[in-house]
């Protein structure tokens, strides 16, 4: 008994594994860095429901047949992708970063995109930090929220700069 225990313990664990550093590099510098692809998901036409599920206003686009987006409730916000809400106060900050803050995400203003390493792909929101600006060395301070597109896959959070 206590083998089978210990192999379903292995397999959570293994379902909600932290990314890479490959692709949080990947994500936070919004350039593939080798070994990884990463497929840049347009923010051009955008939709909005008001109502997408109880309480949830939402902004999306739609990639690939799936809603991608983000959505605002007074519980705080989520991250949309393929009909799931995946709040970003659930989260998991990876030891990497530096602030404990989760920032809302602006859906017109963050790089969107797919990244794959492997068997593992993630939804990769980056954006920078509110009231840091989006000129000069300011541009380098960013934050990512990194979602495993697997059905119970993880929600990440990690800041850091992009050299």
């Amino acid at each position: 008994m206590r083998p089978l225990i210990f192999s379903l313990s292995l397999l959570s664990l293994s379902a909600t594994a932290s990314p890479s550093e490959n692709i949080i590099k990947s994500c936070l510098h919004a350039k593939a860095l080798p070994p990884i692809s990463q497929l840049e998901i347009e923010t051009t036409e955008i939709f909005f429901q008001p109502d997408y599920r109880p309480g949830y206003s939402t902004e999306y686009v739609v990639f690939r047949g799936k809603e991608v987006g983000y959505a605002t409730s007074r519980r705080g916000g989520a991250i949309l992708y393929d009909g799931r809400l995946h709040p970003i106060r659930k989260s998991t900050t990876l030891a990497q970063a530096r602030s404990r803050q989760k920032p809302e995400v602006r859906l017109e203003l963050a790089g969107w995109s797919l990244i794959r390493e492997g068997r593992d792909e993630y939804l990769c929101v980056v954006d920078h930090f509110d009231g840091l600006g989006r000129s000069g060395s300011f541009q380098k301070v960013r934050y990512a929220y990194l979602l495993n597109t697997r059905k119970d896959g993880g929600l990440f959070f990690v800041d850091g700069l992009a050299d």
